[in-house]
């Protein structure tokens, strides 16, 4: 099964390359790709600057590095004030030692990316294994072969390593609190990948955070077999684990670098950053991909959020070839929760959900993170590549409330199952 995944996992680097180059025509990863070349082009003229290169932050003005991305001639010169965002400068730094070994090879650069995505993906896959085995399809179905989660996964972008990290992160969780094995490599594993969320995407780190605490608290009051301890219990560690939190998620968006994901502030953000976008895709004449959401009624915002990331574009919203693929996943996930929902009930739903630790997990994850990007993007287009952590964790959840509900799979997702998963005998 992991060669079956490693092998989608090349077909997809190759037709990111294609695309990127044909059909996109540059986009992010291209900023990202000439950024590399830029810091290539000051360390050959001083080596210090390879140092220096890896040490800064992000691009400023009196930076010995700004004249090369000042200068560098990139199509609409870009890539200087791009760079002025420490989440975008870091891609190119990642970039920058893949650069020199595999000989400035964007396809090589790629697949270092891709591979580092693939190897949370595999880690993802098996901390749910080791919950529960009999499931193993499903879930390897939602960490390894969702495509538009491997395809955006297979770049130069900042995609990959945020994936990879979430699932690094969550494979050193089960190693030092269930298997308790691995510690110290464990902590270094979630030192090393929590700086680099913190670097690159934060919000990612902050739900993460959340979903990760609530698990564990989850977890201590299942050990509880009296009924009524365990209900006391329990509204004490969801009291606590909100309290904790909290002030977490305060402290961590106390930095510059987070301060926009402040609870007071993301709302306003959010609105501006979509009023942005509109704006832009107006004066440059973008795709028709732009939707709307209505912010000002926190319901309707969380609503318009989980809805625009799991289960839209609809059919009639897609334009382009590309967006087949998000619309065949969003419509896969809406009719697995509307046939679960029209069989069981739509409090059934969530009280299954609520009702195991892991599941638990997996909501507060899906649905904090869906509301986080549903509602910060503009169009459809980013919204596929921001979503891309919060994917696996929702269908984990689905498949997993289908079968402690007792509930058939409808027979198309067994026709889905069988052609991404085919049964094997299990070796993981």
């Amino acid at each position: 099964m992991y060669f079956r995944a490693f092998y989608f996992k090349i077909i997809c680097v190759f037709a990111f390359a294609f695309l990127t180059e044909f059909y996109f025509k540059g986009g992010d990863t291209g900023l990202f790709y000439q950024g590399t070349q830029d810091l290539r082009a000051a360390i050959k003229d001083n080596p210090d600057n390879f140092q220096l290169a890896l040490l800064s932050p992000k691009l400023t003005y009196k930076s010995p590095l700004f004249d090369y991305f000042y200068y560098d001639g990139y199509e609409g010169d870009l890539t200087y004030n791009y760079m002025f965002s420490e989440a975008n400068f870091f891609p190119p730094k990642l970039a920058l030692i893949p650069s020199y070994i595999f000989f400035n090879s964007y396809l090589c650069i790629s697949m270092c990316f891709a591979f580092f995505a693939l190897g949370g993906a595999i880690r993802l896959f098996k901390t749910f294994y080791h919950f529960y085995p009999g499931q193993y399809r499903e879930i390897a179905l939602a960490c390894l072969f969702l495509p538009s989660v491997i395809y955006w996964g297979s770049g130069l972008l900042k995609d990959p390593v945020t994936f990879g990290c979430v699932g690094y992160i969550c494979y050193a969780f089960l190693n030092m609190f269930v298997k308790k094995t691995k510690i110290i490599s464990s902590l270094l594993i979630v030192a090393a990948c929590g700086f680099l969320l913190f670097s690159i995407k934060v919000y990612i780190l902050l739900v993460l955070v959340m979903a990760l605490l609530i698990w564990q608290f989850a977890e201590v009051n299942k050990m509880i077999e009296n009924k009524t301890l365990r209900g006391i219990f329990a509204g004490m560690t969801f009291a606590a684990s909100v309290g904790v939190t909290f002030f977490l998620l305060q402290y961590l968006t106390s930095f510059e670098a987070a301060q926009q994901y402040q609870f007071d502030k993301f709302q306003g953000n959010a609105e501006y950053q979509r009023q942005m976008y509109a704006v832009i895709n107006q004066q440059t004449g973008g795709s028709d991909s732009h939707f709307t959401i209505n912010t000002s009624n926190p319901i309707l915002m969380v609503f318009g959020g989980v809805t625009a990331t799991f289960f839209r574009p609809f059919l009639w919203e897609v334009n382009s070839p590309i967006a087949l693929l998000s619309c065949a996943e969003s419509s896969l996930f809406l009719f697995l929760t509307l046939f679960f929902m029209y069989k069981k009930g739509v409090k059934s739903f969530f009280t299954t959900a609520f009702s195991d630790p892991r599941t638990l997990m997996c909501f507060v994850f899906a649905f904090v993170f869906a509301v986080a990007v549903g509602i910060s993007s503009a169009n459809f287009g980013a919204l596929s590549r921001y979503k891309i952590p919060c994917m696996p964790f929702y269908l984990i959840m689905v498949v997993l409330i289908y079968q402690k509900a007792g509930l058939n799979y409808p027979g198309w997702f067994h026709k889905v199952l069988n052609f991404a998963v085919p049964q094997q005998r299990r070796r993981f």
